[in-house]
């Protein structure tokens, strides 16, 4: 009996804990955004930028456009996109079973932005759906399609995870081809979008977007915390997961829907973001174990963290311009993951 009550006595430290890292990730998040709001290259002082947030028709009007319609959407959109590709980044790892697979580097991303080059070039049209969302619904496509041909792959007992990872590299590069064969017919107008799309970018960051993505993140979330015991059985094997009834094609066909969704939107509001999706859930997974119902949400807060890490230095690394996030993100994601492969590898 001592046991047992020693047991659930640190069972319940265990918990006590990861809430407080739960919540010290969301504090850090608020102030790293508070932080990128203050950055810019436009030279207002921090009492401007103050008084343009809280007492908006008191202040100059250039500063409150500068603040409310370029600063704040941007400053909020990472949190919101670092923290979707985080999932994404997640759940490929959790359902492919693979520690290395994130949208980026599988060429889920690159898929996505291939998606969108068809439309903006106008290549495609698709019929029945409005032009402000065809842009969204083609990246949805081409990335749903691509991480069903990985997930296919991967299901191969055969094919190691090496093996995915390589055919996940190699599926980037190809798409990283067809979207420079996008460029060579693109217009002049075109060829400057289509740029946007393959270095990431929160300069397009809107309050509508921000709102839609307030809408949409919580639900996603939800609906996978909701399989978090299946997905954390996942972990033990597709047969340990089956013999406990539960349907492995239909829970890994599902979560990779949702990250379908989210990595195609993120995508097509800001663009490719490297690394985000592989970095995160690896330090979520050190800080807080393997349990999804804390894994999922962490995840969540650490890309937001990173991505808001990344905005600020974008900014601040040379003054004036600002860098394309993937470039930032790279600067961590490269190491990080030849770090991921040579630990991997001496296993």
């Amino acid at each position: 009996m001592n046991s047992i009550t020693v047991e659930l006595r640190a069972h319940h430290i265990r918990s006590r804990n990861k809430r407080i890292a739960l919540i010290s990730l969301a504090i850090l998040s608020v102030l790293f955004v508070i932080i990128d709001v203050l950055i810019g290259s436009q030279g207002l002082s921090f009492s401007q930028v103050i008084q343009a947030i809280f007492t908006p028709s008191q202040s100059a009007i250039a500063s409150r456009v500068i603040v409310w319609d370029i600063r704040m959407p941007m400053s909020l959109m990472a949190p919101f996109i670092g923290g979707a590709l985080a999932l994404a980044g997640a759940q490929m790892q959790t359902t492919l079973h693979n520690p290395l697979a994130d949208p980026y580097t599988f060429g889920v991303s690159a898929a996505a932005g291939f998606g969108a080059s068809l439309v903006i070039t106008n290549v495609v049209a698709l019929p029945f759906i409005p032009a402000q969302y065809q842009i969204a619904v083609m990246a949805f496509i081409m990335c749903l399609l691509t991480t069903l041909l990985i997930a296919g792959i991967s299901s191969i007992k055969r094919i190691s995870i090496e093996g995915v990872m390589l055919f996940g590299v190699a599926v980037m590069f190809a798409y990283d081809s067809l979207l420079i064969m996008m460029q060579y017919i693109a217009s002049e107008t075109q060829l400057q979008t289509l740029v946007f799309w393959q270095m990431g970018s929160l300069d397009r960051g809107s309050w509508e977007k921000i709102v839609f993505l307030l809408i949409l993140l919580p639900i996603v979330l939800i609906i996978m915390m909701k399989d978090a015991w299946r997905l954390s059985s996942l972990k033990m094997g597709q047969e340990r997961a089956e013999s406990m009834g539960i349907n492995v094609k239909r829970l890994r066909m599902k979560t990779l829907v949702l990250v379908s969704i989210i990595t195609s939107i993120s995508v097509s509001f800001v663009g490719a973001v490297g690394f985000v999706g592989l970095v995160a859930p690896h330090i979520a997974r050190m800080v807080l174990g393997e349990d999804q119902r804390f894994f999922l949400p962490a995840s969540f807060l650490v890309g937001a963290v990173l991505l808001e890490l990344a905005s600020i230095a974008s900014k601040a690394i040379m003054p004036g311009i600002i860098l394309p996030l993937t470039v930032v993100m790279s600067i961590v994601g490269i190491p990080f993951f030849i770090f991921l492969v040579i630990k991997k590898g001496g296993r």
